[in-house]
């Protein structure tokens, strides 16, 4: 009897799997190990993830600033003026005057230059055609100094016509960058002396007042 029990139980040691039941089987993915997690078998069988990897683009840098805009002078080389002006008073009449120059380099300008007065009570009419040299020792965003040298052709009215040399000062204040006011005074001296003898005076001169626009 004492045999016949222990064949009986070497039997079903044989028959069962040590630490598993008679369900689960080996190739079972879904069989765990004894703490409780996948076995790794299971984890090779895990389907891989599909579709492209995500690619990731270098953000640009941004742009660079714009260049600061170039600070505009009066007289810079290259730029051109157009002048004009008009007035009146009862001694000279009524008076008009342009002019054009241009800057070869910075503050220094070669131009020509008209004026008619017509003359008032104690004046005679007279016109001029003067070329005219302007250098600008002096320059700043709000106003500069000008010096103008100038000489030409002196057309007297009822008198022979002479020539005339001299030159004026002055001061332009710029309303813009292309547009100013200058305000000053100017002496041309008429030649030769003997034509102007029979006149008031050999110096016309006064204070000038004009408008600048710089092209």
């Amino acid at each position: 009897m004492r045999v016949i029990t222990f064949r009986f139980a070497v039997a079903l040691g044989l028959l069962l799997p040590v630490g598993g039941s008679a369900a689960e089987t080996p190739g079972d993915p879904a069989v765990r190990s004894p703490e409780g997690g996948a076995t790794e078998e299971a984890e090779e069988l895990a389907p891989a993830p599909t579709g492209p990897a995500p690619s990731y683009q270098p953000v640009p840098p941004p742009p660079p600033p714009p260049p600061p805009e170039e600070l505009r002078l009066y007289g810079d080389e290259g730029t051109s003026e157009l002048a004009l002006g008009f007035g009146y008073s009862s001694l000279s009449g009524f008076l008009a005057a342009g002019g054009f120059r241009y800057f070869v380099v910075d503050g220094v300008a070669p131009g020509l230059e008209a004026t008619y007065v017509s003359g008032g009570h104690e004046g005679a009419a007279y016109g001029l055609v003067l070329g005219a040299l302007r250098v600008v020792p002096v320059r700043t965003p709000s106003f500069s100094l000008v010096l103008t040298g100038r000489g030409g052709r002196v057309f007297l009215g009822d008198h022979a016509d002479a020539w005339g040399v001299g030159g004026g000062a002055g001061l332009l204040f710029m309303a813009s960058p292309s547009a100013g006011l200058e305000l000053g005074y100017e002496v041309l001296q008429l030649l030769p002396s003997s034509a102007c003898v029979d006149l008031a005076t050999c110096v016309l001169k006064g204070p000038v007042v004009g408008l600048r626009f710089i092209l």
